[in-house]
């Protein structure tokens, strides 16, 4: 039996609950598709043995600890936290359901029975990365201690594939929700230029800020949506971008708000500060969090918010699908463009 160390995303992103909820560890890239199929590739890669460890050493019955995600730390701090500990239950499987998490590919996956703590656990022994050995006795012996001690998690079934759409697809589907053949098209028309630029900032612009996403790639999007800029407001009252029904005049309350994040840092921690719009905009009916290629939209349903009941839509510009790649329970492209067009 060997012990392992995962980690679920570092900085801005955090799939921890996927991990949880699924009874999974997954890693990337899996793009490339299924390692054995593919060994050649993935042995080209400078992270690709990475992948193979995770493909042909990991054992049933090894034990995983589940590192809690973070911001990099000085050498002198490096405790960790044990969010989780499990044993590996099945063989390695590539699964197409996760090629969209928090915005990574993240297909290579091995079941795994998950137990989490019932208090806070710290150690020393493990190490930066995503996917490694553990040797140290402290990590082990905790990662023991949870076993015995924590609350085993209860997995949910890992639901279909998403249906991908095409570009074509959505317009033909924006047009059967009631949107202008013209006016859809020029939606697409703009992600095609919000795609080509946003792949030329993942090689260039490593400096990219807000400021830009917002400007570059987010403002593009909702214009062809159909709002007019008398009626967005930028760096409003502590909010990104606020959206109203009328021309904007002093007084006038939001109906949306959108909560803007850098490239890369994912949209699991923006849902912080839409709980303070929510608090801030009480009668604001949309929420939206973006990197400028994915996005996440919120409705509000009944008199008071509930951002986890109200998650409502999910696309991503560069893999459109009919609904949310894993939660099959949110709407997809067509869902979240209509929503984001002004009523």
């Amino acid at each position: 039996m060997k012990y392992w160390q995962v980690a679920a995303g570092e900085g801005g992103r955090d799939y921890s609950g996927v991990f949880l909820r699924y009874g999974v560890m997954l890693i990337g890239g899996g793009d490339h598709g299924e390692y054995f199929n593919n060994e050649d590739y993935y042995r080209s890669r400078p992270w690709g043995a990475q992948v193979a460890r995770f493909a042909k050493q990991v054992a049933k019955d090894d034990i995983v600890i589940l590192k809690r995600p973070h911001h990099r730390k000085k050498p002198e701090e490096e405790k960790w936290q044990i969010q989780a500990v499990g044993y590996v239950a099945d063989k390695y499987e590539y699964v197409k359901q996760f090629d969209d998490v928090e915005g990574w590919d993240l297909q290579h996956c091995h079941k795994v029975k998950w137990v989490c703590p019932t208090e806070r656990v710290l150690t020393n022994g493990l190490a930066m990365g995503t996917f490694k050995r553990v040797y140290k006795r402290e990590a082990v012996e905790r990662a023991e201690k949870v076993m015995e001690e924590g609350n085993k998690q209860v997995a949910k079934e890992i639901p279909q594939p998403a249906q991908k759409i095409s570009d074509e697809d959505l317009v033909e589907s924006l047009i059967g929700k009631g949107l202008r053949p013209a006016d859809a098209e020029t939606v697409i028309q703009a992600i095609w230029r919000v795609r080509r630029l946003a792949r030329w900032y993942t090689r260039y612009g490593r400096d990219l800020s807000e400021h830009e996403i917002r400007t570059f790639l987010i403002v593009p999007i909702l214009l062809a949506l159909g709002w007019s800029e008398q009626k967005i407001k930028i760096e409003w009252k502590n909010t990104d971008m606020s959206f109203f029904h009328e021309v904007y005049k002093r007084g006038e309350k939001p109906s949306m708000i959108l909560e803007s994040k850098r490239m890369g840092e994912g949209l699991h921690y923006a849902e912080r500060q839409l709980v303070k719009y929510t608090k801030m905009f009480p009668e604001c009916i949309h929420l939206v969090a973006s990197d400028g290629l994915r996005y996440q939209l919120y409705r509000k349903h009944g008199s008071e918010w509930n951002l986890q009941q109200d998650f409502n839509a999910y696309a991503n510009l560069l893999n459109l699908k009919d609904r949310h790649p894993y939660l099959e329970h949110i709407g997809g492209a067509p869902d979240l463009f209509m929503s984001l067009m002004p009523k």
